[in-house]
């Protein structure tokens, strides 16, 4: 008997470690904290195009939001002229009956909207009544809404044929500006083939 329950101890440890192990750390981290999501950042250094740092996957920040989209995430690029670029990828992923077809953008605390483009659309599947659809957008962001962002959060709203708000919290901001690396890492790049 006693050999029992301490298997089904094995077994039920086992099994949690299992469920552990499939989930994604970004559903299991601290949002409002920059340190979580600091821990989460990728960082590439390209010898072609600079320093790019990548958020992590922020639609595991929420539920509602994960049923809504399967990936949003910030990437920060600095090209070698030390010229900074900021880019929200989101990917809407739902099932429905039609496109929600998302075209703009605005930001909550902005008068002017902002740009969305459009990268790619897919229909993946289609049981009786709804479809399974998919859209891959990109929001450029200006140095001012970054800097912004990273003071008050993002509160987006994007929409087409229907809207959704997406509030992201400074503290994500922040976490990308915080990874910037050190100078000499620049020092580590090899060089260029200027033949070509």
């Amino acid at each position: 008997m006693k050999l029992l329950s301490q298997l089904i101890a094995v077994l039920a440890l086992a099994l949690s470690l299992q469920v552990s192990a499939d989930e994604p750390r970004e559903a299991s981290i601290d949002w409002q904290s920059s340190a979580d999501i600091s821990t989460l950042i990728e960082f590439k250094l390209d010898a072609v195009n600079g320093e790019i740092t990548y958020g992590p996957n922020f639609a595991y920040s929420d539920k509602a939001l994960l049923d809504n989209f399967s990936e949003i995430y910030l990437v920060r690029a600095i090209d070698h002229q030390g010229q900074d670029q900021y880019v929200l990828y989101i990917t809407a992923q739902y099932d429905d009956k039609d496109w929600r077809s998302y075209k703009n953008a605005k930001l909550k605390n902005g008068a002017q909207p902002i740009k969305l483009v459009s990268l790619s659309t897919d229909m993946n599947v289609c049981p009786e009544a709804s479809c399974r659809y998919e859209e891959r957008m990109a929001i450029p962001l200006s140095m001012i809404n970054f800097f912004d962002s990273a003071n008050m959060g993002m509160n987006l709203t994007i929409d087409g044929n229907s809207s959704y708000n997406i509030a992201l919290p400074s503290s994500y901001f922040r976490a990308i500006l915080d990874a910037a690396p050190e100078e000499e890492l620049y020092d580590n790049l090899p060089a260029q083939d200027q033949s070509i």
